[in-house]
């Protein structure tokens, strides 16, 4: 796979964008568009659902969404805790304290369900995010 990006990078050098020049301020500005993106609720409810592959505390959700690319939370942790909060309010989300400073949160059975079916429908934002993050599809 990374021959193959590699070899796409030199071909579209050559022949796609050979008088195109990107700046070190070009680029930053590009990750940074890319970063402030918004996303959909119904986007951050899968990510976070796919992140709960175990039980798993606030920190450990928000390193996986940022992994992922979702900045929605970075440096505003506690909109991700009010989120989970939310969630587990609607019977989305399980959760124990495991220390007296350590929450723990799982999927419910209705957002495993929720989620099946959202993974299972083609075309999906759900299917979009796994592409994209997790290097589905047919190379």
């Amino acid at each position: 796979m990374e021959d193959r990006l590699t070899r796409l990078k030199s071909a579209m050098k050559k022949h796609t964008f050979p008088e195109l020049k990107f700046t070190e301020n070009h680029r930053s500005s590009i990750h940074t568009a890319i970063e402030k993106q918004d996303a959909s609720k119904e986007d951050i409810m899968i990510a976070i659902f796919r992140s709960l592959d175990k039980e798993k505390s606030g920190y450990q959700i928000n390193e996986s969404l940022y992994q992922k690319g979702i900045r929605k939370f970075e440096d505003n942790e506690g909109s991700l805790y009010a989120t989970l909060h939310e969630l587990e309010q609607e019977g989305w989300l399980q959760s124990v304290w495991e220390t007296d400073d350590r929450k723990l949160y799982s999927l419910d059975e209705h957002a495993k369900k929720w989620l099946k079916k959202k993974e299972a429908k083609s075309g999906s934002a759900s299917a979009r995010w796994r592409t994209a993050f997790e290097g589905g599809g047919t190379d």
